[in-house]
């Protein structure tokens, strides 16, 4: 999955069209702000309506659309979503083999979708690029929320929903402990535990409790507490050590977690 995040700080008319992507859909929501828009796909009138926060929109592979928005200010995300990821997920995940097809609904209000496409707009933001863990997890999410609500699987099983067997949790948890600071990808975790991607994130939250990528967070500001209670390294040098490469972005995630910036952290450790 790809992204771009478009930004109006004043209220303005604009249109915008670009040529079909044959093998790409592209999903559009609305973060914050609002206004007017219209969609016209091959040609063809889709809607006119108010946009706000959750808005969203779809654009299938091989469609060429155009849109006109007025008075509109905020921000929006485009997600790009791969249709061979789609497909894989649609057999891996619902058992549904065979090519499955989004349906094209207007504007719709999804907040689920805004907020991932608000985690995605936080990562590629971040000065390092982001978490790789975390934007592939986005965009497994993304695609089995695109084939819950926006097709038509109703002759398909339900989502695979089993743990991850014991040696499967002890081994990519290891490699979670010992890579913390690397810029690990679902596919390398999921490679450890012989597995799907799309497998092995569902099964890892069922077994652990949580996200991958939230177990690594942990792991990494724990490590980050006892570098700041038993070292005079900067806070910079901290950052570093637990796998962040943009101080800024690591003291606004401890700060969230903790209730504390790393300084004032360590400054009460040693009181």
């Amino acid at each position: 999955m790809s992204a771009a995040l478009w930004q109006s700080d004043v209220f303005a008319n604009s249109e915008a069209s670009r040529p079909a992507c044959p093998h790409t859909h592209m999903i559009e929501t609305c973060l914050f702000g609002g206004g007017e828009s219209s969609l016209f796909i091959d040609g063809r009138h889709v809607f006119h309506r108010r946009i706000a926060p959750g808005s969203t929109a779809l654009v299938r592979a091989g469609e060429a659309p155009r849109s006109v928005t007025y008075s509109a200010c905020g921000q929006c995300m485009h997600l790009y979503l791969p249709d061979k990821l789609l497909q894989q997920s649609a057999t891996e995940e619902f058992n549904c083999p065979g090519s499955v097809e989004l349906q094209q609904r207007g504007l719709q209000d999804d907040p689920m979708i805004a907020r991932m496409g608000r985690l995605v707009a936080q990562e590629i933001q971040a000065p390092s690029g982001g978490s790789q863990m975390m934007l592939d997890s986005v965009s497994l999410a993304l695609t089995v929320r695109m084939l819950r609500t926006w097709s038509r699987l109703t002759e398909c099983s339900d989502l695979l929903t089993s743990g991850l067997a014991p040696w499967q949790q002890k081994r990519t948890i290891e490699v979670l402990q010992s890579r913390y600071a690397d810029d690990l990808s679902i596919a390398d975790l999921a490679a450890e535990a012989r597995l799907s991607p799309f497998h092995f994130i569902r099964s890892f939250k069922r077994s652990v409790g949580v996200p991958p990528h939230q177990y690594l967070t942990k792991i990494r500001l724990e490590r980050a507490c006892v570098l700041l209670e038993t070292t005079n390294l900067a806070i910079t040098d901290v950052a570093f050590e637990t796998g962040y490469q943009s101080p800024a972005h690591f003291a606004r995630l401890f700060r969230r977690h903790y209730g504390l910036t790393p300084t004032a952290y360590r400054r009460k450790a040693r009181t």
